[in-house]
This record gives structure tokens, C-alpha cells and sequence, in this order.
């Protein structure tokens, strides 16, 4: 070919030759680059020299690649010498190396060990994840931001080992219940702690979330001691750094929708049909028409669409952070807006935050973080959630295109309740405004290099409004003329916390930290309100009431003193021994018993650091942890609940008067929680994170309202009798499961287990009453007490229950009255509950999938008696059978359900484990897809980062529960609940 190609050249002219010649050197170049190269190679640990397999060998810049096998030995054929290969691996750092003329290419990887580097912060101290002592897992603000809502709680939900999150509402004003390790007590509060930088208290805006950190055991809450008993929630908000100030925008909208689940009334047809074939078959003498509509008049209406409505929410950030060496910032503006599904409710929230730090001197720091919000919220709602699920499909809510009053109006109302809230909703206004605002100011100074002193100073207000105006045109208040109450309430507390913090290394390995220090806490609360009644319509000032109806007023404080000691020592990063102890005193408890000490210890192996495992190719990081520890809690009674007191609210001969209310109690005490903790973390093939704790609190001297006889003029005395205990087991799952330079798959799996039981109450009694779900020695909290529910008779279709007889034996009967109350062998607590989340990425793109889920949960759907009612409620709507579920219709049936009778088949709807459900569930939490546009197309805007996101909430549920959402607090009881929204929302972030 060449020799024909020369030929051609000797033949054409100049130009030709030219041309043909820069041909045969393009051909030629050509035909070098495009020859294949082949590299081998070996990538081996740079600390033990052995080979590590599955690390990732690829082509800059292209998808083609391959992995090292079992002995880290790879091959790859490139297209020139001018490829760079990037070796890549989860626990290592990578390297990029260019081929040039080398076919044999063996690199040694040096380990990445960031992540047991990593801050945890704990409240009053900051440790790293490879010193942490005690249980505690922190979870930073991406994580936390995923799903859209304005509180705290729903953000932590399945997202912490053992931290069981349940939602009462989907209200966006309602708050959710957050336990740690389960509920620990009777009747005093299971809330946890919350600290924000650094100090109980503050303001916990979701915007300005930084990390939060969950401590659990007794090792790491023992430093809040009295307030610890229920766990801790650890709150940082976001600080400035050095450097050119970095400015964020974030813009999220989004719509959320009704989602019912696996619940569903019947519509008119449904509801008249069986109605009407009942009443021909018991009353065939009766005239239909007087109880139901005729068929002419097509009453169709569905409640839940006129109760729930398509409903919107907005987010808005702007921030600011940055600063120098010295000084550094951090300033926020946040707006977020949600309407309710449910119509006319929602909130609207505004928030700022300032974090300023300045470094005065070397030794002299000082920091000052405030924070403001103002949240207004509203219900208008009427009753409606109610009605949705009651209110029979024959009524109609307007009449003649104007919303119908069926107290006043000419046409027939069918409903058991003669109310319509569509009609009541024009006239009945609910609302309220909060203004909460918080100040600290940090002054840190470096006494000597090994010991420092710190001064916290926190100051946080909330003032609270709320208004109620029942229009006299509506039907709440038509008897009184109008009403109207307004209510408003102010809050303050003060807080001064000052530590010394030392810290020391000497000898070969040796390392001593801890701290010393005295808190001081007040809390003050008043309240005001009043009600008039007869008021002009549209007027909504007390006023220009006819005549007071009511006034009332609340004034308490309360006081906590606290001096607290820390010492953490460590050896050669191989052993670590903390101790905390913790002296606090509560204006709440008697004289005799204000003060409470409580103490920890916790012992920490890094086995991993051991010579025989210092080189192992499988085990990492090994580290074992073991805690024992006493907390307390004194939240959850009143300020003045050991003292006797008189209430003076009374008259007697026109004259105020007071009697005794409550006995004096001086020897109530702190409740106290023991907690032991055993846990091992490890680093698996540098690719898998394992963490596993086991636990076992058990909390005795129980704050308890113990109830006394009538006849000693008393309702009850609060006392320190009985004790709970709580074991179980966390398990944290974590790891990058492919990582390379084109995809990356990381996945996590969190699950908590616990086991609950009464162990002791008080005197001899092994029973105290509370509803449906008693106290009882041995038993689980929240076990279900009732009348259990044996099916239905098939040859009458008449409800049946268990009866328990003198003897011993069980038969079943049709009379309620006569079925035995008994513990039925379930009970609300989630046996175990969780989260599963996976991240994939690919050039710019995230897809990421949170999933919770929770199992061996009985719920109560009590509420099903109004509309599962079996006729007893006949002027209420039905629920409609699940697809597993029949009704009795004829002798011989095998039905879930008891024959359905005009007015009640013998109490069938009354309370019993009829109504219990299998609440297990699994639930899309929420799926969010992004992408961060390429640097280059946004680099002419001045553009850092640009990400554009789509995620859903909500998305579906997995579960076997007849109503609409299993999700619900500890209590189990799930009745006529506000559902969660399905939302879809649409995000940008812009990063300057």
C-alpha cells in the first residue's frame, strides 16, 4: 500500500504530493495510537503489604475498567500511553497514575480512615468516632433533610438505631412522639433531652441543623444526669469557616395529596342497598322511605373530598457563612410554609439565625449565637376530620349552590350528628402565633496549654397567642350568641453553664481529658385566658362581649443546680476508660430529697490496634464498649407536686375561699434509670460498617400519681413506687458497595428491638387501672386489656366473646356484659422498627431511597366502632370491608363480621379485641432524585454548585392495617386519625 501510495505522488503534482505524504503520516500516526496496551499490576496495603481485592481500576474519564481479584491482581488493555488509571477503593485513598510505557504497573494504597476520624460532638465535649465510649450515632444534615417537614422529630424518624419515631397527626402544627430505647416510665414524661450547642435548651430550626447526635446509654448521657433518663437529643447548627464567604440558596415547592391507605367507606349506592335489603328483611311492614332518601334524589357525596383538599408547601433558604482566622459567621433567613390536606389547616413559619465567633487573643474566644422564629398556624377545620368518616353519602352540603345549615334549613338531614362543617367553617376561626427567640453567648479561655475554662449563657423566650372565635352564625355557639376566647402565654428560661476542661498526654501513650463544672437553670411560665360570649359577627375583641363567661391563669417556675465532674483516660489508642459523675438538685421534690447523684462508667478495647489484628486483610477496625450508668428524670409533674397545696379558685358567700387540693410528698424523689451497654463496632473488607448494642435499663423509683380514696379528700399523691424495665438490641449496617470514578452505591440498615416489662408497682398490688391499656406487674406497658373477641356465631350471626369461668374453662357468649376483661397477649410497642436507606450516584446524578418500617405491632383501630358499627350507629357511613373480611348474611356463614341490625347487634361495636390489627408496615419515606449541573456550564454565572431535585414522601405503604395510616405514637390507639400526605416536591440549590 505504501509503495502504491509513492507512486501516486511521483505522478501528481506539488500539492498532490503534499497532500498524499500528510495522508500517509495520519494513517501511519493512526494506525500507532489506536495499537492496545496491556497493564498488569498488583495493588497491595500500603501498612501489611498483602494484596486487597475489589479494588476498582478504571480509565479516567471513560466507563472502561475492571476489578482486582482475591490477591489484588488485575490486567487492562488502554488505548495509548497517555491514559491515567485511577485505583480506587472504599478505606483507602485513591491514586491516579499515567501508563506512558509501562505495561506492569503494582501500587501500594495508603488506608482512608476519615471516618473513625470523624467529630462526634456529645453536648459538652466533641470526641471522634474511634474514642467513642459510649452508644450514640450521629446523623448528619443531608440525612436529616430528605423528607419535607418543620419539626425535628420527623426527620430523625428511622434514621437512629432504637429511636422509635410515631406520628399522632399528619397535622403539619402537630409534633411527633420521639423514645429512645422505649418508655421507661408510668406516668412522668418519656421525652428525651434536647441540647443545642452545647446546652439544654435552644431552638432547633430544621434549616439550620448542622449534625444531631442521638446518645443513648448511660456512658454517654451520664453528663446530663437528672435530665438524661429518656436519652439525649444533641443538636450543632451550622458555623462560618475561614475563607471567601460561601452564599446558599435553596428553593423547594411541592403539593401533597390524600393517600388513604387500605381504608374506604361506602358511597350511597353501597350504603342504601345494604340498608335497605336489612330493613325489608326485619321491618318489611315499615315504610323505607321514612328512614332512607328515595332513589330519585342520587345523594352521592363523598366526605373525605370535601374534608381533604391538594395542599401546598414552600421552602425557602438563604444563607451566608464565612469569615477568617479570626472571626467567622454564619447568618440564615429561612420562610416554610404547609397547608394541611385537611382544609384550613396549616402553618407559615420565619425563621433567622446568627452565629458569630471571634478570636479576641491566642487564649480568649468568644462566640454568641441567636436565633428567632415566628410561627403562625391555623384551624379551621371545623370538625371536618371527624365528619369524613362519619357523615352519611346521602346528605348534600349545599342547597341551592350555598352551604346548607341542617340545624335551620328546610331540607332533610340524614346524619346522626345534624351537623355540616362545611356550613360551620364559613363562621368558626381557630389560630395562634409563637415568638420564640434564643441567645447564647460562649466566652472561652486557655488558662494554661492543658486547661481551658468556658462560660455558656443562654437566654430563650416564647410567647405564645392563640384566638377562638365561634361566629353566631355558625352552630357552636348560636345558643350563646357568639363566643369568643383569647389565650396567651409567656415563657423564659435561663441558663448558665461553666466548665473547666483539661486535657493531658504524657508517658508512652498515656492521655487524660475531662471537665468539672456547676449549672443553673430557672424556668418560668404564665398564662392568661378569657372568654365572652354574645358578640357581633366579624368582631373579634373580648371587649365587645355581651358578658364574660370565663377567666383563668397559670403562674409556675422551677430550678435545677448541677455540678458535674468528667474524666476520660486512654492508652497507646488501644484502651479507653470514661467515668462521669453528676450531683443535681430540682425546686420540684420534696425538702428532704431535692438532690439526686448519678454516675457512669464506661471501658472501651480497640482491638483492631492489638498486634495480632494490626495487619488482619479483613478486620479493619474492630473496637468493643462497655457501660454502666444511672441517669434520672424529673420532667412530666408538676412544679409543685411535693408540696401540699390549696386552691384558691373557688367562692364561698361571694368571697374568694380555698381548700387543700394536693398532700405534701417530702420525700419525692428523682426517678433513676440503671443502664448497662455492651456494643462492638467494626470495619469489615474495608467496605462493610457493622455496630451492634445490646442493653438493658431498668428505671425504678417511678414518678407516679398513686390514687387514694375518696374519703380522704384527695384524688391522689405523687410518690416514687414501681420500676420498668427496657432491653434490647441495635444493629447499624453500613457501607459503600461499589465506588468507582462513573457509580457509586452506598447503602445502610438500621434496626432496633426492644423488650418491655413493669417489675414492680407499688404495696402488693400487681394491677393498677388505666383504660385499655392498665399497668400490671410482669406485663408489658401498653398491653391491651379488653374483652376478647371470639367471631361471630354462624348459625345466628351474633357477636361472640370469651367467657372465663370459676373453674378455669373458657366458653364463648353473645352477652357483653358477661364476657371477661383480660389481657389479651398483645401490645402497642413495636417489637422492632427501623430504616433502610440506599444512595446510588452516576455522573452528577443521586438517587436516593430512605425506607422505615416497624414489626410485631397490635394496633388499636378503636374508632372503628362508629364506623363499623354494624348498625349501631345507623346514621353514621360504614367502613368497607377489606378483601379478607365478610358480613354474615344467612345461617352457615363464616363471616369476620356479626349480622347487621338496625340500631346494634347486641354491643358487637363495643370495645374488644375485635378492633386490634396487625400494625406491621413498610413505607417509602421518601425517594429524591438530583443532579449537580456540570462546573464548567456554571461556571460563567459565578456558580459553585448548582443541584436540581425531585423527591416524593410517602410514596406507598406496605402493610396489612384496615385504616389509613399504621404509623402512631406508643399508645397504639389510632381512632379518627389526620393522615400523613403523599408529597411531591421540586428543589434547587444554588451555591455561590
Amino acid at each position: 500500500m505504501n509503495q502504491t501510495c509513492l507512486q501516486a505522488v511521483s505522478i501528481g503534482s506539488a500539492s498532490a504530493r503534499w497532500l498524499w505524504l500528510a495522508m500517509l503520516l495520519f494513517v501511519t500516526l493512526t494506525g500507532r495510537a489506536q495499537a492496545p496496551i496491556s497493564v498488569s499490576g498488583q495493588v497491595t496495603d500500603a501498612e501489611n503489604g498483602l494484596g486487597i481485592p475489589g479494588v476498582n481500576v478504571v480509565v479516567k474519564g471513560q466507563t472502561r475498567g475492571t476489578t482486582t481479584d482475591g490477591n489484588g491482581r488485575y490486567q487492562l488493555s488502554v488505548s495509548d500511553a497517555s491514559a491515567v488509571l485511577v485505583y480506587s477503593s472504599v478505606g483507602y485513598v485513591s491514586q491516579d497514575v499515567t501508563v506512558g510505557n509501562q505495561t506492569s504497573i503494582s501500587i501500594r494504597l495508603v488506608s482512608d480512615n476519615k471516618s473513625l476520624n470523624e467529630v462526634v460532638v456529645m453536648g459538652y465535649t466533641t470526641t471522634t468516632q474511634k474514642n467513642l465510649t459510649g452508644s450514640a450515632q450521629a446523623i448528619s444534615a443531608k440525612e436529616l433533610k430528605d423528607v419535607t417537614t418543620n419539626n425535628l422529630g420527623q426527620l430523625l424518624q428511622g434514621k437512629a438505631a432504637g429511636v422509635f419515631v410515631g406520628n399522632t397527626s399528619g397535622d403539619p402544627r402537630s409534633a411527633p412522639k420521639v423514645l429512645i430505647r422505649g418508655v421507661g416510665t408510668l406516668t412522668a414524661s418519656s421525652n428525651p433531652l434536647y441540647v443545642v450547642d452545647g446546652v439544654i435548651g435552644g431552638i432547633p430550626n430544621p434549616s439550620d441543623i448542622e449534625t444531631i447526635t442521638v446518645l443513648k446509654d448511660a456512658s454517654a448521657t451520664a453528663l446530663y444526669g437528672a435530665r438524661a433518663s429518656n436519652g439525649v437529643i444533641v443538636v450543632t447548627t451550622k458555623r462560618g469557616t475561614s475563607g471567601k464567604p460561601q452564599i446558599t440558596a435553596r428553593f423547594n415547592k411541592g403539593v401533597g395529596y390524600l393517600s388513604l391507605g387500605n381504608f374506604g367507606l361506602l358511597n350511597g349506592t353501597q350504603l342504601y342497598d345494604l340498608q335497605r335489603a336489612v330493613f325489608q328483611r326485619d321491618r318489611p311492614t315499615a315504610d323505607v322511605n321514612t328512614y332512607l332518601p328515595t332513589p330519585e334524589t342520587n345523594a352521592n357525596t363523598n366526605w373525605f373530598d370535601q374534608a381533604f383538599h391538594p395542599a401546598g408547601n414552600t421552602l425557602a433558604e438563604l444563607s451566608a457563612a464565612g469569615g477568617s482566622d479570626k472571626t467567622r459567621f454564619f447568618l440564615s433567613g429561612n420562610y416554610y410554609q404547609e397547608d394541611g390536606i385537611l382544609r384550613g389547616t396549616g402553618l407559615n413559619r420565619f425563621g433567622l439565625r446568627l452565629n458569630f465567633s471571634h478570636s479576641l487573643s491566642e487564649k480568649l474566644r468568644i462566640s454568641l449565637n441567636t436565633a428567632g422564629t415566628v410561627t403562625r398556624g391555623y384551624d379551621n377545620s371545623n370538625g371536618s376530620l371527624y365528619g369524613a368518616y362519619t357523615y352519611l353519602p346521602y346528605d348534600d352540603p349545599y342547597y341551592n349552590g350555598a352551604p346548607y345549615n341542617p340545624i335551620t334549613g328546610a331540607k332533610r338531614w340524614y346524619g346522626r350528628d345534624n351537623a355540616n362543617f362545611i356550613y360551620n367553617q364559613q363562621f368558626n376561626t381557630f389560630k395562634e402565633n409563637t415568638l420564640a427567640g434564643d441567645a447564647l453567648l460562649k466566652i472561652e479561655y486557655d488558662l494554661l496549654p492543658w486547661l481551658s475554662f468556658s462560660t455558656t449563657n443562654r437566654a430563650q423566650t416564647t410567647i405564645y397567642g392563640s384566638e377562638s372565635n365561634q361566629d353566631l352564625r355558625g352552630n357552636a355557639a348560636a345558643d350563646v350568641l357568639g363566643r369568643l376566647t383569647d389565650f396567651s402565654s409567656n415563657t423564659y428560661n435561663l441558663l448558665t453553664s461553666n466548665l473547666f476542661k483539661f486535657r493531658r498526654s504524657f508517658g508512652n501513650g498515656h492521655s487524660l481529658d475531662g471537665l468539672a463544672g456547676y449549672e443553673y437553670q430557672t424556668y418560668y411560665y404564665e398564662s392568661l385566658g378569657a372568654t365572652g360570649k354574645g358578640i357581633f359577627s366579624g368582631l373579634n375583641i373580648l371587649d365587645a362581649t355581651s358578658q364574660p363567661e370565663s377567666i383563668n391563669g397559670t403562674k409556675t417556675d422551677n430550678a435545677f443546680q448541677s455540678y458535674l465532674f468528667q474524666a476520660n483516660y486512654g492508652y497507646n489508642e488501644k484502651y479507653l476508660v470514661t467515668t462521669s459523675f453528676r450531683r443535681d438538685g430540682s425546686s420540684k421534690f420534696g425538702r428532704d430529697r431535692k438532690y439526686g447523684n448519678f454516675y457512669a462508667v464506661g471501658l472501651t478495647w480497640i482491638a483492631s490496634n492489638e498486634a495480632f489484628l494490626r495487619n488482619n486483610a479483613t478486620i479493619n477496625n474492630l473496637k468493643v464498649r462497655l457501660s454502666y450508668g444511672t441517669t434520672g428524670n424529673a420532667d412530666g409533674i408538676s412544679d409543685y407536686a411535693a408540696q401540699g397545696l390549696y386552691s384558691l379558685t373557688g367562692q364561698y358567700a361571694g368571697v374568694p375561699s380555698a381548700m387543700p387540693t394536693r398532700i405534701e410528698n417530702p420525700n419525692l424523689s428523682w426517678e433513676i434509670s440503671r443502664n448497662t451497654n455492651i456494643g462492638v463496632d467494626a470495619t469489615l473488607w474495608n467496605r462493610l460498617n457493622v455496630s451492634v448494642d445490646a442493653y438493658n435499663r431498668l428505671t425504678d423509683n417511678l414518678l407516679f400519681n398513686r390514687p387514694l380514696q375518696g374519703t380522704s379528700g384527695y384524688a391522689f399523691i405523687t410518690e416514687n413506687v414501681g420500676a420498668v424495665r427496657n432491653q434490647g438490641l441495635e444493629v447499624v449496617l453500613s457501607g459503600d458497595l461499589v465506588q468507582n470514578n462513573a457509580f457509586a452505591w452506598r447503602a445502610e440498615v438500621n434496626a432496633g428491638l426492644n423488650r418491655n416489662k413493669v417489675t414492680a408497682l407499688y404495696g402488693d398490688r400487681t394491677f393498677v387501672a388505666n383504660g385499655q391499656r392498665p399497668f400490671a406487674l410482669d406485663m408489658p406497658l401498653n398491653s391491651w386489656y379488653l374483652r376478647r373477641w371470639e367471631g361471630v356465631d354462624p348459625a345466628t350471626g351474633d357477636p361472640l366473646w370469651q367467657k372465663l369461668n370459676a373453674d378455669g374453662s373458657a366458653t364463648t357468649t353473645n352477652n357483653y356484659n358477661e364476657a371477661t376483661l383480660q389481657f389479651i397477649g398483645s401490645n402497642a410497642n413495636p417489637k422492632l422498627f427501623g430504616g433502610i436507606r440506599q444512595v446510588l450516584s452516576w455522573k452528577g446524578f443521586e438517587l436516593n431511597g430512605f425506607f422505615t418500617y416497624a414489626a410485631g405491632v397490635t394496633l388499636y383501630n378503636g374508632d372503628r366502632n362508629l364506623f363499623d358499627n354494624d348498625g349501631a350507629y345507623d346514621r353514621y357511613n360504614l367502613m368497607a370491608l377489606q378483601p379478607s373480611w365478610s358480613r354474615w348474611e344467612k345461617p352457615g356463614d363464616i363471616a369476620t363480621h356479626p349480622k347487621y341490625v338496625i340500631g346494634g347487634n347486641k354491643n358487637a361495636q363495643r370495645p374488644s379485641s375485635r378492633f386490634l390489627e396487625n400494625g406491621n408496615y413498610l413505607r417509602l419515606r421518601n425517594v429524591t432524585l438530583s443532579y449537580d449541573l456540570p462546573k464548567t456550564l456554571i461556571s460563567r454565572a459565578k456558580l459553585s454548585n448548582v443541584r436540581l431535585s425531585a423527591s416524593a414522601d410517602n410514596l406507598f405503604t406496605i402493610t396489612k392495617f384496615s385504616g389509613i395510616d399504621p404509623d402512631v405514637s406508643e399508645t397504639g390507639d389510632v381512632g379518627t386519625k389526620y393522615p400523613f400526605s403523599r408529597k411531591f416536591v421540586f428543589g434547587v440549590q444554588l451555591n455561590f
